[in-house]
């Protein structure tokens, strides 16, 4: 049996997905069937998605995540822009199961704030990657800035 962490478990309640949870271990165990995948401890903070540490059969480090059924669009959202990425600044998308809402993403290493790295140098770090990954991706089907534009602002004179 799987253990769902508290946050999760209270956002989908108060979301209104109780019948997924009721669901989600019969569906982790499902998606490790077809995967080859040995489903471990879940990670903490997780709040739109069960998110589990995972061991193909080969013996690969990797992570299950399985979306709440209320991130819609933005679960494939998130597959499009792992797609198009390809591994590069951001984690490798390795399966993906849309019906399911389910991902097998690479494991990578400890969070940068547990490494002990200063806040101002893990700032750097991440605006280094978003540049690098970046790029125009027409016709994709993401959301631009100009579809959502945020509030107007002036710019300093």
């Amino acid at each position: 049996m799987i253990k769902i962490p508290e946050v999760l478990r209270n956002h989908a309640v108060a979301a209104g997905a109780e019948s997924w949870l009721a669901d989600l271990p019969m569906l982790v165990h499902h998606v490790e069937q077809q995967w080859d995948i040995a489903v471990g401890r879940p990670l903490a903070g997780a709040t739109e998605a069960y998110v589990a540490e995972a061991t193909t059969s080969a013996g690969q480090p990797v992570i299950l995540k399985v979306l709440l059924p209320l991130s819609g669009r933005m679960g494939r959202h998130e597959v499009t822009a792992l797609r198009l990425a390809d591994g590069q600044g951001c984690v490798a998308l390795l399966r993906d199961a849309p019906d399911l809402g389910a991902l097998l993403l690479e494991r990578l290493g400890p969070p940068l704030f547990a490494l002990g790295v200063p806040i101002v140098r893990r700032h750097e770090i991440l605006c280094d990657t978003a540049a690098r990954m970046w790029r125009p991706a027409p016709d994709c089907g993401l959301p631009t800035g100009a579809i959502h534009p945020g509030p107007a602002r002036s710019v300093g004179k």
